[in-house]
């Protein structure tokens, strides 16, 4: 890619690194130096400008950012508690191209519990007027909150809702981008129902409100010959070990494309083999594929 095609073009990606779940560490120095390849491929290859990383913890941050440096790379670390618990939440930017403007935890309370809803930032890229909001978020595992908890449907509504004061403050069509590792499918309510966030990007386009998923797509293996079939693989899985779980999720502006659009070439699971091999390897801590999405300056 040319330097003036990449500056008319954003990347923005998500990996849970499978180093720290609840940032605590569990890795090796080995897997640290696998998770700086992937990282650094991220970066070099598929040219990601905001890397949001998942399940890290401050030891992993401090390795990763020391290894990884890249000239115009910039690392944050996002750790803070909530509640009991807390946000295992890093992010790389590229500084030559995004400016971050703020950032802020959205958290939700049920009973004795806080709910880790979102990492929330505001950035401006390069050239463009336009705020944008990111969301990252990593919901809880299946293992501790069930595929039909009230606690599910309630980190979409909340995730929504916060959308949603995005519009009522006055930006009536905002540049709105979800990643993370959701721990539900595209299908399930609280990612279709809660957070109305659609397969249709027809009906995306006639209703300002939807969000754009493309990750239905995911959802299967079109031939036996492809490598994946979804972002994580569940080594233990009886009925399938395949799940989308990973997803980018785009809001209307993006598919209306009156200054930026999703680019039609992504791919969006990063796929390579030695990688893959690791993932499905059962004797091996990681599980997930990086995601991301790519939009690109309409005027």
């Amino acid at each position: 890619m040319s330097s003036d095609d990449a500056q008319q073009k954003i990347t923005f990606a998500w990996w849970n690194t499978s180093l720290a779940p609840s940032a605590v560490t569990r890795s090796t120095l080995e897997q640290r130096d696998v998770a700086c390849s992937v990282i650094l491929y991220l970066m070099a290859v598929s040219h990601a400008d905001l890397i949001a990383l998942g399940e890290m913890s401050n030891e992993d941050f401090a390795y990763i950012s020391s290894k990884c440096k890249t000239e115009g790379y910039i690392f944050v670390n996002e750790i803070s508690k909530a509640g009991r618990s807390s946000f295992d939440v890093c992010y790389i930017y590229n500084s030559k191209k995004i400016y971050i403007y703020s950032s802020k935890d959205i958290t939700s309370d049920r009973g004795s519990s806080t709910l880790k809803v979102a990492k929330k930032l505001e950035l401006f890229v390069s050239g463009s007027e336009s705020l944008f909001h990111i969301y990252i978020s990593h919901w809880p595992s299946r293992l501790w909150c069930h595929q039909h908890d009230a606690k599910r449907h309630l980190l979409g509504m909340r995730l929504r809702d916060s959308i949603d004061d995005i519009i009522v403050s006055g930006s009536a069509n905002p540049f709105v981008v979800l990643l993370g590792d959701y721990n539900d499918e595209p299908f399930d309510e609280s990612m279709s129902q809660q957070l109305m966030a659609s397969r249709d990007i027809d009906l995306v386009h006639r209703r300002q409100h939807l969000l754009y998923n493309p990750f239905w797509k995911y959802l299967s293996k079109p031939q036996s010959e492809s490598p994946i079939a979804g972002s994580y693989y569940y080594k233990s899985g009886e009925v399938t070990r395949w799940h989308t779980f990973d997803q980018v999720i785009f809001s209307h502006a993006f598919v209306d494309a009156r200054e930026w659009r999703l680019a039609n070439d992504c791919e969006h699971i990063l796929e390579f083999s030695d990688y893959t091999q690791l993932v499905k390897d059962s004797s091996s801590k990681f599980d997930h594929l990086p995601v991301y999405g790519t939009i690109e300056r309409v005027a």
